[in-house]
Parts: C-alpha cells; sequence; structure tokens
C-alpha cells in the first residue's frame, strides 16, 4: 500500500510546465515501473480527478482536483506572506498575541503567531492545530461553514478544557449565528483559564471567508472598551491584508 502510494506521488511529480501531458509508456520508462503498474495507478489518480485524460492525444495531465491542492497551497503562503508584516505593526501597536489562521478539516492551523516580549500566557505554535469550538478564530472561521460541517464538527465532539468552554450542538449553534451576525468572534476563558480572545475574518472579494485573525490576551484586558478597539484594530488589518493581495474587501 506504502509503495503504491509512494508511486502515485512520483508521478504526480513527474508533470511539468514544459511537460504538461504524459502518456503510460513515458511513465512507465521513466520511473522504472511496469504498464499495467502506471495504468492501474492512473486509472486511481482520474477517479479522484488528480489526473484527466486526453482523449485525442490519449495522454494525460494533471486534473482539477490537483490544481485545487495546489491553488490552496499558494493561497495559504500568499496570505501569510501578505499578512506578516501587516500583523507586525498590529502586534507593535496593541501589545498583545496576534494570529493569523484558516480553516483545516474541522480544526484551525495557525499561519502567523506574533507575541510581544515577555509573553508567556499562549501555549500555541505556528502549524499547531487548535478545536474551533472555544477559540475566537476557530468560532469565526466555524461559523462560516456550511450546517453539515458544522454538524460533523459536533458529532466529532466538542471536549471541555475549562467551565466556560460550549460543550453541546446547540449551544455552538446558537453561538456561531451571533458571530456571523456581529462579524467578529469572542471567547472568553474557553480554552484556557484567564485567557481572552477575539477574532474577525479576512474575506476574498466575492466576500467569502478564507481565514481570520486574532487577538489574545488576559482576561483582565478584555473590557467591552478595549474589545471595541481590538475590534477596530482588526478590521483595519483584515482590509489592509485583503487589499495587498489583490482583493476588494466587500
Amino acid at each position: 500500500m506504502l509503495s503504491s502510494v509512494h508511486n502515485a506521488i512520483r508521478i504526480l511529480q513527474t508533470f511539468s510546465k514544459t511537460e504538461t501531458e504524459l502518456g503510460i509508456t513515458e511513465l512507465s520508462m521513466r520511473l522504472g515501473l511496469a504498464k499495467s503498474t502506471v495504468f492501474r495507478l492512473m486509472k486511481t489518480l482520474n477517479e479522484s480527478n488528480l489526473v484527466e485524460k486526453n482523449q485525442e492525444t490519449q495522454k494525460y495531465q494533471l486534473g482539477i482536483a490537483a490544481f485545487e491542492l495546489g491553488f490552496t497551497v499558494y493561497h495559504s503562503m500568499e496570505l501569510r506572506r501578505v499578512s506578516v508584516p501587516v500583523l507586525d505593526k498590529l502586534t507593535k501597536t496593541i501589545n498583545r498575541v496576534i494570529r493569523l489562521g484558516v480553516y483545516d478539516k474541522g480544526g484551525v492551523v495557525y499561519l502567523v503567531k506574533r507575541s510581544p516580549n515577555g509573553d508567556n500566557g499562549t501555549k500555541s505554535k505556528i502549524g499547531d492545530r487548535i478545536p474551533t469550538h472555544c477559540t475566537a478564530i476557530g468560532k469565526m472561521l466555524l461559523a462560516h461553514q456550511s450546517d453539515e460541517e458544522v454538524a460533523r464538527v459536533i458529532e466529532g465532539g466538542l471536549p471541555r478544557y475549562t467551565n466556560k468552554t460550549i460543550v453541546t450542538g446547540n449551544d455552538l449553534k446558537k453561538n456561531l449565528i451571533e458571530v456571523r451576525k456581529k462579524d467578529y468572534a469572542l471567547t472568553m476563558e474557553e480554552l484556557r483559564e484567564g485567557i481572552s480572545s477575539v477574532a474577525v475574518p479576512v474575506k476574498n472579494d466575492l466576500g467569502k471567508v478564507v481565514g481570520a485573525i486574532s487577538i489574545t490576551g488576559s482576561r483582565a484586558t478584555f473590557t467591552l472598551n478595549q474589545i471595541d478597539q481590538y475590534v477596530r484594530e482588526l478590521r483595519q488589518c483584515s482590509r489592509l491584508i485583503t487589499e495587498q493581495m489583490g482583493m476588494d474587501y466587500y
């Protein structure tokens, strides 16, 4: 099984800008695999839309699923590249922990984390996968997923981290409605005691949420006035990120 996966990856990596179409025989010779093996693997890749067959040339090219995977990676890298200087500036201005995260299969992956000097209150790292139901970025992103995806997350369980963590599906759904209405998400000691966070979305030119940015700090720094200020600062950064990615915020 592992050798089949390895060979399938080798096949996909053989395609390039200069060689967008390759046949079974070519792939067999280059990779040192039997034609029957290549044919079987191409059939599987074709069924997954990772490759598609040109009926005129009888050769294969990368399919729409490969494009979608590549675009997802490119978009995340571009989103991170554009966000870093904007969030660096915000960190200096607001003196709090700043993060950028994206939704991934029921969880959130952080692409950027910036901390003020001496911060010891947050432990998450770049690339960490965190839950959606008890984090501001997570709620912000989950609020813009389909009803089916929200139901899937709920069915997977909502672990309790503190006595303020939302642990029932109905309560989470109500909270997500409020998040969509306010266009920002707030968590008050729901993941860790004494730590709160607020997040706003980053949208593309079609209004689709493609990420979220947040400010995290001690519960004492999350007064109503401070939260309002954080939201204003985050929304300004969100607009800058979107504009610098060559998109219109609305």
